[in-house]
């Protein structure tokens, strides 16, 4: 005979802040990168689309809070959401300087990895015999030459100080946990 267990009727309710998974998930692979050598290259491309992936979820985030009918702006490009909403709270960024200047950069680099094409790639070069004999040394494409250990953790520093620029500036005033990088919360209600 099989027991009955009592069920408890569970209401859940959360508030998904993507940004800062895709904060995290950049965070992590980037750090697999650092530990690993080996195929550390991908772990530096991907750490540097997902923090392209975050400053264009955290714009979207913050653009609701700021600017009434956010959702007729959210086909713009990233650069002109973050003008949009750097106007809107009285920022001037400076592409031409850190750290705004990481935006020209993450966002080409993720186009070119959304939007990759074939290339032919050709280059002159003096090399030591040694080197040329081992064949190791392949032509890179500029994606390719980006996706490094020194452009990852610059992605990290450049785009947490605009997000913190741009989060302290606008003075979003909100439930739950604050900040550029928190997650959401969630709640739990349970009756008998």
């Amino acid at each position: 005979m099989e027991r009955m267990e009592k069920k408890a009727h569970v209401k859940r309710q959360r508030e998904v802040r993507i940004h800062a998974e895709l904060w995290h998930t950049s965070d992590f692979l980037l750090e697999a990168g650092q530990l690993r050598p080996d195929g550390a290259a991908h772990q530096f491309r991907a750490s540097l689309i997902f923090r392209a992936f975050y400053l264009e979820a955290f714009l979207n985030w913050l653009g609701p809070k700021l600017i009434p009918h956010w959702k007729y702006l959210e086909r713009l490009k990233p650069r002109e959401k973050l003008d949009l909403l750097a106007d809107q709270i009285q920022l001037k960024p400076d592409y031409g300087t850190r750290p705004w200047q990481i935006v020209k950069d993450v966002f080409g680099f993720r186009n070119a990895i959304a939007h990759g094409k074939p290339e032919e790639l050709e280059d002159e070069i003096y090399q030591n015999i040694g080197d040329y004999l081992s064949g190791l040394d392949f032509v890179q494409a500029e994606w390719e030459k980006f996706a490094t250990e020194s452009n990852a953790l610059r992605a990290q520093e450049d785009v947490g100080e605009i997000a913190t620029l741009l989060y302290k500036a606008a003075q979003v005033k909100h439930d739950g946990p604050i900040g550029p990088f928190s997650f959401g919360f969630q709640m739990r209600k349970a009756r008998l």
